[in-house]
C-alpha cells in the first residue's frame, strides 16, 4: 500500500519533469499540494494534447488510487478527478483518445464525477 509520504517519490520516478516542482514545498508532508502539482502538470499535457505524457500521468493516478491508502485515494478523488473532468476536449477524436487513456481503476469515478459534477444527480 502506498502512503502519502511515498507519493512524491512515485511521481518523480514516473514523471521526472516534476522533480523540481515537487521540491519547491515540503511536498512529502502535504499530499494535497503534491497531488495538486501532479494534477496541474497532467492538465497541461492533456490541454496540449501531449497524449504520450498524459497517458503516463493517468496511469500513475490510477496506480496511486488503486494501491494508495485512504489519504492517497482521497487526494486523487478530491484534487485530481475534478480537474480531469474539466479538461476541454476539442473534438470527438480527442475525447475518445483521452477516454482510452483513463485507467480502469479511476474510470468509474471519472464517469460518476462527470454525471454529478454537471448537476445530473
Amino acid at each position: 500500500m502506498i502512503n502519502q509520504y511515498e507519493v512524491p517519490a512515485c511521481i518523480e520516478d514516473t514523471i521526472p519533469a516534476l522533480r523540481k516542482a515537487l521540491h519547491q514545498f515540503p511536498a512529502v508532508y502535504h499530499i494535497y499540494e503534491t497531488i495538486g502539482c501532479f494534477t496541474e502538470y497532467t492538465d497541461k499535457q492533456l490541454r496540449e494534447q501531449n497524449f504520450t505524457v498524459a497517458g503516463k500521468c493517468l496511469q500513475l493516478a490510477g496506480r496511486l488510487y488503486e494501491r494508495g491508502n485512504t489519504v492517497v485515494k482521497e487526494a486523487i478523488t478530491r484534487i485530481f478527478l475534478p480537474v480531469l473532468c474539466r479538461v476541454p476536449l476539442a473534438d470527438a477524436v480527442s475525447r475518445i483518445r483521452m477516454y482510452s487513456l483513463i485507467p480502469d481503476s479511476i474510470y468509474p469515478l471519472y464517469i460518476q464525477h462527470q454525471l454529478t459534477g454537471n448537476g445530473n444527480r
